[in-house]
């Protein structure tokens, strides 16, 4: 909050108060430096947090030095300008900046994604390399031509100008694999911020290039004001990736879920057939000009048929995915797509020495219910008891359908003592309340099982270990009395 307070204070500033005298220069030149290091230091804060993988760690401290980058370029470029009065183009500082396009593609090619076929991951470079070329053709026409273009006599002012319109094609590419490696994760909001930040860095790049072509940049500006926009918004990803590792484990990534359709490929092509409809409309001759207009329409109808072929695709799929991993009648995860997560789960507890807790829930009584009052009763009885236990678990826990009547969670990173209070919630949630029914409403009670993996003390080696410890936790509650929670302990005979 407080870093977005901040550009939008420099933004007002330029516009009502910024101008082209030497304070004006001193003051924008400063402002930059806070939030420049506040961004580096935020990605090395987040980078340094355990909850994170090693590869996800790894991705954010290049993103802090891309960041730290900059930041020693604007230490370079306020030196030069607002303490010696010497133009800082070019300079010291220039290294500092190209170096920051380098550093963040470097980060964001490290970022972990999901893993994926051959065919996916080239069908990811096919539309990583059209979004490049159609972000190629605007930066070639906005800035890399004129600059070529212009007659300037010191051969290294000519190289720097085309170096940065080229860090932008860097930075149109880091977009365009993040945005298209479709990674669901916990931090996902934090790379959504990370492609705000870049797309206003490529904004403000391009302004500025404008503007120098034409000599009208004559100090603080709108450029500066993307610049400030974009440092904002890394902070606040850095920020928002920290807090999201804080908050444990989450399992969105692990699900089995249908590729989602990138529109980014699509918007590169409009982009692209934009541009050169704009040159035909200035510059080509009839019949030349007719023919571009048809060729830019038929591409762009073939590319509507696609997109809308790709749209079924992903309805069928979208289908069998839901046949393949949820519970027809209670809406949880099946019994082959719970152990498929809690398997990941109790491989990622055991990487990290977290504890790893399972719950067994069973209706009491559940065979008389369908006997007196038929199984269509039974089946509403069983939903209502899944819904209300879902809603007493968190969103990183794992709750299934086991078998028959019998229930299923893993909970992540909950010790016993945790875990038992869980169980409670969820056995006085499905008491507190009748189950409505077509034949009235039936009173409901579970038993619940506990059993977690904190220790090796619990035995627990494996996942079905820890399940069984849970089954006969469960056990052991309908014994002494049903409609009552049991944690596990090694006296609790384990049934075979």
């Amino acid at each position: 909050m407080a870093a977005a307070l901040y550009a939008v204070a420099f933004a007002a500033w330029v516009i009502v108060a910024g101008g082209a005298d030497h304070t004006s220069t001193v003051i924008s030149d400063v402002a930059f430096l806070p939030a420049g290091i506040a961004a580096a230091l935020m990605a090395w804060r987040a980078a340094a947090h355990r909850a994170l993988g090693a590869q996800t760690r790894r991705a954010w401290t290049l993103i802090g030095l891309a960041f730290f980058s900059w930041w020693c370029g604007d230490v370079i470029w306020f030196w030069f300008e607002s303490i010696r009065g010497v133009q800082p183009f070019p300079s010291a500082a220039d290294a500092g900046y190209l170096c920051f396009y380098l550093f963040f593609l470097w980060g964001i090619l490290t970022m972990p994604g999901a893993p994926r076929a051959v065919l996916d991951r080239t069908k990811v470079w096919l539309d990583a390399g059209i979004v490049v070329l159609g972000g190629t053709m605007a930066i070639w026409y906005l800035v890399i031509s004129p600059t070529v273009a212009v007659h300037e006599s010191h051969l290294l002012n000519k190289v720097l100008s085309v170096a940065y319109p080229v860090g932008d094609l860097v930075l149109v590419f880091a977009i365009a694999t993040l945005l298209l490696r479709n990674r669901d994760r916990g931090g996902v909001m934090a790379l959504r911020l990370l492609v705000c930040g870049a797309a206003l860095f490529v904004v403000a790049d391009v302004t500025y290039a404008r503007l120098n072509l034409s000599n009208s940049y004559n100090g603080p500006g709108l450029p500066d004001i993307f610049w400030m926009l974009a440092l904002a918004t890394f902070l606040i990803a850095g920020a928002v990736q920290r807090r999201v590792a804080g908050d444990g484990p989450d399992t969105s990534d692990t699900e089995l879920s249908p590729a989602r359709i990138s529109k980014l490929p699509y918007v590169a092509l409009a982009v692209g057939y934009g541009f050169m409809l704009w040159v035909a409309w200035r510059q080509a001759a009839s019949p030349l000009d007719g023919l571009v207009v048809g060729a830019v329409g038929l591409t762009l109808l073939v590319a509507a048929r696609q997109m809308t072929a790709q749209e079924e695709n992903v309805r069928l799929t979208t289908a069998l995915v839901e046949l393949a991993t949820v519970d027809p009648l209670t809406g949880l995860h099946n019994r082959r797509s719970f152990f498929e997560l809690a398997e990941r789960e109790w491989t990622r507890a055991a990487r990290g020495g977290a504890p790893l807790t399972a719950v067994m829930i069973d209706v009491d009584y559940f065979k008389h219910i369908n006997d007196r009052c038929g199984h269509a009763a039974g089946d509403e009885v069983l939903t209502v008891v899944a819904r209300r236990c879902q809603q007493e678990l968190r969103s990183v826990d794992v709750l299934g359908r086991y078998g028959g009547d019998e229930l299923v969670a893993l909970l992540p990173d909950s010790a016993m003592v945790d875990a038992v209070a869980v169980a409670e919630r969820v056995r006085a949630a499905v008491a507190n309340e009748p189950v409505g029914t077509d034949l009235g409403p039936i009173e409901v009670r579970v038993s619940v099982g506990v059993a977690t993996a904190a220790t090796a003390a619990t035995g627990a080696t494996s996942l079905r270990s820890l399940l069984s410890q849970a089954d006969a936790a469960l056990y052991a509650a309908k014994a002494n009395g049903r409609n009552q929670s049991q944690a596990w302990y090694p006296g609790i005979a384990i049934p075979q």
